[in-house]
């Protein structure tokens, strides 16, 4: 990716024309230079020009950014393509996965895959946390995929093939039985098992993980969905 730094009258051309047109250029070029030229790039722009963004309140910003993508999505028969880490770098975590989550969605529901927002202390959109049917669950002491959980992952693997741009936090958990140390290997050794098997490249690994019973879905712990395994989607490295 080649990229240029631009000031005043500067202009920025690139050879992804999808934006071509000089209306829809002029319409859209404040929008995109706020979210970095890798972003541009994603996006096909004609060109960008580097002036009066500062004018743009974030609302205004935020809004003008899902109008794009929208209509990127309309020429791409649904789904964003080109993502980029300058879109990361020029958005922010938190709307680059809001605009992720949107599109994602669509394309996972076919799969029998939902998606959650996961919001840090500000309100803002840190992750996204897999959800599915029949989630991916373990029998008793055991790391091994089977049954729903198989095809779960199998199905969640396919989806992520899409979506190059992110990564994946993977955690694993156990319920509350047995000794501390064993279900600390346990649920790491569950995580490591999905891990292998969405066979990801290393730089979309952010993190993997094993929580033992630290972090229960019910007051206990004791209900065997706590013997699982969870995804959650965040920007690549």
């Amino acid at each position: 990716m080649m990229k240029r730094t631009i000031t005043g009258a500067t202009l920025l051309i690139f050879s992804a024309g999808a934006f071509s047109s000089c209306d829809t250029m002029q319409k859209y070029k404040k929008t995109i230079i706020a979210t970095g030229v890798g972003c541009a790039i994603g996006l096909g722009a004609g060109a960008i020009y580097d002036e009066a963004q500062r004018k743009k309140d974030s609302k205004d910003r935020r809004n003008d950014v899902f109008a794009i993508f929208k209509k990127k999505k309309s020429q791409n028969q649904g789904k964003i393509v080109g993502l980029g880490v300058g879109c990361l770098a020029g958005l922010g975590v938190g709307l680059y996965l809001d605009l992720m989550y949107d599109d994602m969605s669509n394309q996972f529901g076919g799969r029998g895959i939902q998606l959650e927002k996961v919001k840090d202390e500000n309100g803002e959109t840190e992750e996204l946390l897999v959800k599915m049917d029949g989630d991916i669950n373990f029998a008793v002491n055991q790391a091994t995929l089977a049954g729903t959980a198989k095809s779960n992952v199998a199905n969640l693997k396919e989806a992520l093939a899409g979506y190059p741009e992110t990564g994946v936090r993977i955690w694993g958990h156990t319920d509350k039985s047995g000794q501390r140390a064993y279900n600390e290997a346990l649920s790491l050794n569950r995580a490591r098992t999905v891990q292998g098997e969405l066979a990801l490249p290393s730089n979309r690994v952010i993190e993997t993980k094993g929580y033992a019973w630290d972090k229960p879905l019910d007051g206990t712990g004791a209900s065997p969905t706590n013997r699982r395994v969870e995804v959650r989607i965040v920007p690549a490295n």
